[in-house]
């Protein structure tokens, strides 16, 4: 009797709830976990994974913020070019990804030693923690590949941002309420219907392949002699082989008297189960789109069967309210963090992402819009040629020497930061001024090529080599860069480090001018050349340059 008042002998075995883990804060290691060894995270993973809504809705939210890629309102601007050397698309697209799945994301900032921008990289959240705030305020993040085994997986500190550190991270997290480490997903409040979308999958099917029962009634043999740590264990061994949805159904567990016998009674069938199913996963799924504020099913290639949004006009008005009231906002969150880090280096953008759905221009229209930007680009370079007046005479023209040694040249070169096309160079002397032409084949087929032949102006070494930091000629570079130096590959870039050749037959002339009084023709075929030898004979020491500066690209291949 005492028995049977203390413990029932019928068990009912239930799937238990989800309950969302607490913040772990390590006071003495100075930093605070998303719940047991970060393991919240691995929650959102999971039911990304499991649930066929959750993942069909997130991934298209992925797709929309990204767009088609990164830009910014001034694409020539030199900030631009900058920004797209040090962060590449891919971390751009999983800095989005991961602000869409868990609601915030990271990324780590690192700097030359003279203090410049070196890189943006995309770090993985659910590896990162943050430091206990000293007065409000997080100052350094810890980075672990594995929370869960830490001795193994040493944490490494990085200081937050601030800009004023070798290395940094940058967390991007919204505001709210209540939330001082972490932003949760904005869709969490639909996070148990994921779950049960994935329940009601693998028990659907595990009941196929148990033959469609819902369960079972276990009576045990004189289970009334067994003492209640005897049943305590029986039962988790029961529970331990039968529970869960992987094995699905439920079952009852009934100890009996003496003269009984072991007996496995399956549940009846209701003939009405599927439509329990049926209302489970649907109210699942539209708890789901409610949660991520999804205008219309159809925009993430849910069929419904409302008739709202079931045509282009309500579609086209559908999409233009997600991306207003849902994917900017995310968009904002994404384009000012960034902005923010690149202010911290003296860079101005305005950033933003291209719609997805944004008209493709036609071939000719962006091929034309190339041939646009390659004209201002090379422009820029043409603007820092010069035309010597009359006080100057050539003394020679040749090929450019060979250079093995130009230290001097680079520390000067470093010292004037921007080109100055009419200063001095620091190849010239008092008299002589050195400067070099664009030249080689007559009939130049790039159009940077054409306008440097048709310009027919002389830059001093300063400024060639400054360009190679801009597209002055775009996808020339080394497996197709952007940017390349123009100072040893002219217009014909560089292929790869193995192939350091290119298709450009043109190549930097070195020409010598002296000052002299009187008016002389500077352009007349007639002014008066002297040699490199008799320049040398008059005190001034001709510098010499690197081997590649007077070869064509297509001459070294």
């Amino acid at each position: 009797m005492e028995d049977t008042l203390t413990r029932p002998d019928v068990v009912l075995f239930e799937l238990s709830n989800y309950i969302r883990p607490k913040l772990q804060e390590n006071k003495f290691r100075d930093w605070v976990l998303n719940g047991r060894n970060n393991s919240f995270y691995g929650y959102i993973i999971d039911r990304y994974n499991g649930s066929p809504t959750n993942a069909a809705i997130i991934n298209s939210y992925v797709d929309l913020i990204y767009g088609q890629g990164l830009s910014a309102k001034n694409t020539l601007n030199p900030d631009w070019l900058k920004l797209k050397a040090i962060l590449k698309p891919k971390d751009i697209k999983r800095i989005v990804s991961d602000f869409e799945l868990y609601g915030e994301a990271c990324f780590e900032i690192i700097q030359t030693k003279g203090k410049k921008l070196s890189s943006i990289s995309h770090i993985p959240k659910e590896k990162v923690a943050p430091s206990i705030a000293k007065d409000n305020v997080i100052e350094s993040y810890w980075i672990c590949n594995d929370w869960g085994k830490i001795a193994q997986n040493p944490p490494l500190q990085v200081d937050a941002f601030s800009g004023k550190h070798a290395k940094e991270i940058f967390v991007i997290r919204p505001y709210k309420a209540g939330k001082d480490y972490f932003s949760d997903p904005d869709y969490l409040a639909g996070m148990p219907y994921a779950e049960m979308e994935e329940e009601i999958a693998n028990l659907n099917i595990n009941s196929i392949k148990n033959g469609l029962s819902a369960g079972y009634i276990i009576n045990v043999p004189d289970g009334k002699a067994l003492s209640p740590e005897e049943k305590d264990a029986f039962e988790q061994l029961i529970k331990q082989k039968l529970t869960g949805s992987p094995n699905a159904s439920r079952f009852i567990l009934s100890f009996n008297g003496r003269d009984a016998e072991i007996t496995i009674t399956p549940f009846p069938v209701n003939e009405n189960v599927h439509k329990q199913w049926e209302f489970l996963t649907g109210e699942a799924r539209q708890q789901l789109l409610t949660a991520h504020r999804v205008t219309s099913p159809m925009l993430f290639g849910i069929k419904d069967n409302t008739g709202l949004g079931n045509n282009a006009d309500e579609l086209d008005t559908a999409e233009a309210q997600l991306m207003k009231r849902v994917v900017k906002p995310k968009q904002n969150y994404i384009t000012e963090a960034l902005e923010e880090v690149l202010e911290a280096y003296g860079m101005s953008l305005d950033l933003h992402f291209i719609p997805l759905t944004e008209k493709v221009s036609s071939p000719t229209q962006l091929r034309s819009h190339k041939e646009d930007v390659l004209t201002k680009l090379a422009d820029q370079l043409i603007d820092k040629g010069e035309v010597l007046d009359e006080s100057w005479v050539l003394l020679t023209s040749n090929e450019v020497d060979y250079d093995t040694d130009d230290e001097v040249y680079k520390i000067q070169l470093a010292s004037t930061g921007t080109a100055r096309p009419n200063a001095k160079s620091v190849q010239d002397s008092k008299d002589i001024k050195i400067l070099y032409r664009y030249t080689g084949h007559p009939s130049p087929q790039r159009e940077f090529c054409q306008k440097m032949m048709m310009a027919d102006k002389l830059y001093r070494k300063e400024d060639i080599v400054m360009m190679g930091s801009q597209a002055v000629n775009p996808g020339f570079g080394m497996d197709g860069a952007d940017t390349y130096d123009i100072w040893l590959y002219k217009g014909g870039g560089k292929l790869s480090d193995n192939y350091p050749g290119g298709t450009c037959r043109h190549k930097w002339y070195r020409e010598i001018y002296l000052k002299v009084d009187g008016e002389i023709d500077v352009n007349s075929p007639l002014a008066k050349k002297i040699t490199t030898t008799e320049a040398k004979s008059r005190g001034y020491k001709v510098p010499v340059n690197e081997q590649l500066v007077p070869v064509a690209p297509h001459d070294n291949r």
